[in-house]
């Protein structure tokens, strides 16, 4: 009986020892797997909203902000009838679908991005006090106090929106 004790014994530390090897060959492979799967994911949200916010970027740099200010005060001095309008903001698509989860993205970018939501909100809540049928009750020169501070607002977005932008470029893994 104790001749095949020790060889019993060998053969189960030698199967236990390749087990453990494979288990740990294993472990490190998902490891690798998750890293490589959230690291994808982390660029596929970085496009995503760089690409938001690049749109959303082009529009705001497509107006000279003083001149529609000029405009509009030209129109308020000129038509007693006249009071400023403003079209809704477009959806905010990508941000809203991935803002669940924004808290996967480096700190480096959060911070501009949510800086950057944070001013658009402030505009969309603007846009919508202005739209507002109160709105026209108000004075004329106080509608026009408020379209300038629409205006200004848009000009915070517009710097927060390339700050947003710039993170998003930096912050890209490649």
């Amino acid at each position: 009986m104790e001749a095949w004790v020790g060889p019993a014994i060998v053969a189960a530390f030698i199967s236990g020892l390749v087990s453990l090897v494979v288990v740990q060959l294993n472990f490190r492979q998902e490891r690798r797997a998750d890293r490589l799967r959230r690291e994808e994911k982390i660029r596929d949200f970085q496009i995503a909203l760089r690409a938001e916010i690049r749109s959303e970027l082009k529009h705001l740099s497509s107006f000279d902000l003083d001149q529609v200010y000029a405009e509009i005060a030209d129109q308020y001095a000129n038509d007693e009838s006249y009071s400023v309008t403003l079209p809704r903001l477009a959806q905010h698509i990508v941000f809203n679908a991935i803002v669940t989860e924004i808290h996967i993205l480096p700190e480096s970018v959060i911070d501009p991005v949510v800086l950057y939501v944070r001013q658009r909100q402030v505009v969309e809540s603007m846009t919508e006090d202005i739209r507002d049928a109160q709105f026209r009750l108000l004075s004329r020169d106080r509608q026009l106090a408020m379209y300038r501070d629409y205006l200004g607002l848009w000009k915070v977005w517009r710097d927060f929106a390339e700050k947003a932008e710039r993170a998003l470029q930096a912050g890209a893994i490649q």
